[in-house]
């Protein structure tokens, strides 16, 4: 592939996708509830079930790309994002919504997975990364602009409003892909060998070190996704317009932009165990001092905003470096471990989301704080195992 600045671009969308996928409509979650008459916990899965196939289409459509080769799939992608879009529209209740938000998320899957190991097949180690490093900068700014955009759209347009840009969205993939991207994936196999497919991911899985780091970083990636589905309820009882909503929650992109600049220059100087626990200790005080001033009766939105910075800047710290460490930790298998990780952080925010709405996260946010900060909490111990267990 020639080394083209407009496909790396059309690359780094195309990486974002799963972010603008969850990002552009967390806005609109209270007006869905309102709008199809359904529960917390129902529209909740309009979050969980999108998350949940993100994650399991990233294990299929890596593997199936082997096969058939990665130009087909990223194809397939971007159509499946935007027809499920044009669709969603037309959404007469709130079980057609929920369906093709899976076709979504599994289109957002095939476009994210593709988008990563198109550059890895084009470029030499050294500029592969540079190009990576690239695309992951501008999937930082995603989170920020499909918050507040998302927040502009429900309060003028409503929820409808957001799968309009969602077509645009994939179509635009589709159609750059179609004209720009090349197939990367010379050597195709001729057939999918599923024992040795099986065999590598039980080779993964019983590796304590891809585990530990992989369950931190998904524990993390959890808490972020899932607070897009609880953090509408207590804004709202704040008093804040969705339009202000994206704004306030927006936060946390501008501490996971800092955090990764800041790993960028430190992990050598620090190692990236020592910097997995500063990530965790930062994450679980952000939150310990939300739920603080929570139990002081705050009522100024900057009480959550200001510490989400925090949060992000840990993850900042936290996630990139769990997942080098955890797929390095696995060899020739690292191809597979960069699925099952990928995966596993995208289903843990459908899961972590449920799991807070279904035990009343969605009237008390004294719920949502104490399940957050457990898991903060059990993530910074598993760090401190890490590093004492170190090889």
């Amino acid at each position: 592939m020639k080394d083209n600045n407009f496909i790396i671009y059309i690359l780094a969308l195309a990486n974002a996708s799963v972010v603008v996928g969850m990002g552009l409509i967390t806005p609109s979650i209270l007006i869905i509830k309102n709008d199809f008459n359904v529960s917390a916990e129902t529209v909740q899965l309009v979050l969980t079930y999108y998350m949940l196939a993100a994650g399991l289409g990233q294990l299929i459509f890596g593997t199936f790309s082997d096969r058939y080769g990665r130009r087909p799939i990223l194809l397939m992608g971007g159509f499946l994002f935007a027809a499920s879009s044009i669709i969603s529209i037309f959404s007469p209740n709130i079980l057609s919504l929920l369906f093709l938000r899976v076709i979504q998320g599994l289109g957002a899957a095939a476009c994210m997975s593709m988008a990563r190991v198109i550059i890895t097949d084009s470029f030499e180690k050294t500029e592969a990364a540079e190009k990576l490093s690239l695309v992951t900068a501008i999937m930082v700014i995603f989170p920020l602009i499909s918050l507040i955009l998302g927040g502009f759209i429900a309060e003028t347009i409503g929820w409808v409003g957001t799968m309009y840009i969602f077509v645009l969205f994939g179509f635009i993939i589709f159609i750059c892909a179609l004209i720009q991207i090349p197939e990367t994936k010379i050597d195709k196999i001729k057939r999918l060998n599923f024992e040795k497919i099986s065999n590598s991911y039980l080779v993964v899985f019983k590796n304590s070190k891809f585990l530990i780091l992989t369950f931190i970083s998904s524990i993390l990636v959890g808490i972020f996704f899932s607070s897009f589905g609880f953090m509408p309820y207590e804004f709202a009882r704040l008093g804040v317009s969705p339009l202000e909503f994206g704004f306030w929650l927006s936060f946390t992109g501008l501490g996971y932009f800092a955090g990764n600049i800041l790993n960028k220059y430190y992990a050598a100087v620090f190692g990236i165990e020592k910097l997995i626990i500063i990530g965790c200790l930062l994450s679980l005080m952000s939150y310990l001092s939300i739920l603080f001033m929570h139990l002081n009766s705050f009522l100024n939105p900057l009480y959550i905003s200001l510490p989400i910075i925090v949060f992000g800047l840990g993850n900042g710290f936290t996630v990139a470096n769990c997942i080098i460490g955890g797929v390095s930790a696995t060899g020739s298998n690292s191809g597979t471990a960069t699925g099952v990780a990928g995966a596993m952080q995208m289903s843990s925010g459908g899961i972590v989301g449920a799991i807070v709405i279904s035990l009343g996260g969605d009237e008390s946010f004294l719920v949502c704080l104490i399940l957050v900060n457990l898991l903060c909490a059990i993530a910074f111990l598993l760090s401190i195992y890490n590093y004492k267990n170190k090889t």
